[in-house]
């Protein structure tokens, strides 16, 4: 009976390190790499080049005689008169950037560089020129917003996803040279056309250059 006992022990052990080797072997066949998508994204993040993003903050003018839109950002305010402006709404910020010719900003190789101010919103146009998935990227802490016009409304369009896939995580850490630092993923399905982005700086960011990354799944 011990023989037989010693027997099962032997075999049993025999097959824990067989299924061990074999759990392993798999492990390393599996191989994680980063989408396509998110590959485009770390290398934009890194690379040097870069598109400046001039964000606009707004504020009713009210000069007691006129109601207007006042757009602050790079260096010189925009007024731009609106009827019955009693209060600051969104479509009248989307109004006012399209009437100061301030073209939307779109997907592009090369990351956007804009600088954000403590306890602010800023605005800019945003175009999808097609239907489907769009994915924001950030380079600090802060909050995206997308809204679009509907019948002189503005409604803020879902946001599908903020999940950070540990492939992208990992490979923050593991690129050679200066590794990218993104800090934010958020995906939108958009429908083609024009739509106001809001980006908020949140309490815990204490620089204010912002690096943004605007992509498209294809």
């Amino acid at each position: 009976m011990m023989k037989w006992n010693q027997y099962l022990k032997g075999v049993i052990g025999l097959l824990i390190v067989s299924l061990v080797f074999i759990t392993c072997e798999d492990f390393d066949d599996e191989k994680y790499e980063l989408s396509a998508l998110d590959e485009a994204a770390v290398s934009s993040m890194a690379d040097t080049l870069e598109n400046s993003l001039l964000m606009r903050s707004a504020a009713i003018y009210d000069d007691g005689t006129n109601l207007g839109v006042r757009l602050v950002g790079g260096g010189t305010d925009t007024i731009i008169m609106a009827v019955d402006t009693s209060g600051l709404e969104l479509i009248d910020i989307y109004n006012a950037l399209g009437t100061a010719g301030r073209g939307p900003f779109a997907v592009n190789d090369t990351a956007f560089v804009t600088r954000l101010s403590a306890d602010s919103l800023s605005f800019r146009l945003l175009s999808a020129t097609s239907a489907g998935t769009y994915v924001i990227y950030l380079n600090h802490h802060a909050q995206p917003s997308i809204f679009e016009e509907n019948s002189g409304s503005m409604l803020r369009v879902e946001l599908e996803s903020d999940d950070m896939t540990p492939e992208l995580v990992a490979s923050l850490y593991s690129l050679p040279g200066p590794v990218p630092v993104i800090k934010g993923r958020y995906e939108f399905e958009l429908a083609a056309g024009t739509y106001l982005f809001e980006l908020a700086r949140m309490e815990a960011t204490t620089l204010d250059d912002f690096r943004v990354v605007l992509m498209r799944e294809q």
